[in-house]
């Protein structure tokens, strides 16, 4: 056997090994993740990743060992360490989110990095396999789409484990509804990735209130009120989502007041855009308001 084939030999064990998607993988798709990958070397110190960058570079560790931390040198909390066989840096591939946590080589490491799209190919490519995947990272998953959010990154893992673990993950096709205005609010939603269309009826018309995208969050107004849902989201692409059950929402607030007193700032103001004075709240109103801006036009080409 030729060097260069044991080296694949060794690579393709590895990719086998690690239990988050190598047993879901078909042999063509691990050898497009090989075939575009890199063999690093890397060497004992060397940080791999740093917590809050960009970076959506894939590592699957070959042989060797990292150590995986939270916080800056002052601070820092050593949370785990990875060996031969697993992975890391695939949340950051599939939703374009910022690290996590930092990683660096604790032993001399032998690592396959995969560039971010290569990978997202790979695995968003096969609806069974990206679903499979998500529900195996859940906790991970739910970790990262909380602190993608200014309310919750802050907080630590032990006080934010309530709410990951009364979450789940939600995908909606592109089209599809998440929430219709008028409906009962059970959850509390947090955009993993993808866009969707905040809207509210008047009549036999409908304003579009506000795009959000991944980090946004919504549902804040039916779970602190128990009031029907104020406006209907719609997925405009497939969209990504953390859902969190309303006791488990409530109970959190409890527990954490300073939280509970931003998310409702931010409610009461959605609701203020939604009900009031600039926002029409009839179809009387709507038709006054696109007169108005019509005439406006009109003035300005014509001046």
């Amino acid at each position: 056997m030729k060097k260069n084939e044991k080296i694949y030999d060794v690579i393709e064990k590895a990719i086998d090994n690690q239990t988050a998607f190598g047993d879901l993988l078909t042999p063509e798709e691990k050898q497009k993740l090989i075939d575009h990958g890199t063999v690093h070397s890397a060497v004992i110190g060397e940080v791999l990743c740093k917590q809050g960058e960009n970076d959506r570079r894939v590592f699957i560790i070959v042989m060797g060992e990292v150590e995986i931390s939270e916080g800056t040198d002052d601070n820092r909390v050593v949370l785990t360490h990875l060996k031969r066989g697993e992975v890391f840096g695939e949340i950051s591939a599939l939703f374009d989110s910022p690290r996590i946590s930092n990683v660096t080589v604790t032993k001399p490491t032998v690592l396959l990095i995969i560039q971010g799209d290569v990978f997202e190919k790979v695995i968003t490519g096969r609806s069974a396999l990206y679903s499979a995947i998500l529900e195996r990272y859940k906790s991970r998953l739910s970790e990262t789409a909380l602190r993608s959010v200014d309310l919750f990154r802050h907080l630590d893992k032990k006080t934010l484990q309530p709410l990951i673990d009364a979450s789940s993950i939600a995908s909606i096709p592109e089209g599809g509804i998440i929430v219709s205005e008028g409906e009962t609010g059970d959850y509390f939603y947090i955009i993993i990735s993808g866009t969707a269309r905040v809207s509210h009826d008047l009549g036999d018309s409908t304003i579009n209130i506000a795009l959000m995208h991944s980090g946004d969050y919504f549902g804040e107004w039916s779970v602190l009120t128990g009031a029907p849902r104020a406006a209907t989201v719609s997925a405009m692409n497939r969209v990504d989502m953390l859902r969190i059950e309303r006791a488990a929402m409530l109970e959190f607030i409890q527990q954490q007041p300073e939280v509970g007193e931003r998310i409702d700032l931010v409610a009461h103001n959605r609701r203020e855009n939604i009900s009031g004075s600039g926002m029409p709240d009839s179809p009387e109103q709507l038709q006054r308001l696109v007169k108005n801006i019509e005439e406006v036009i009109e003035k300005g080409l014509n001046g």
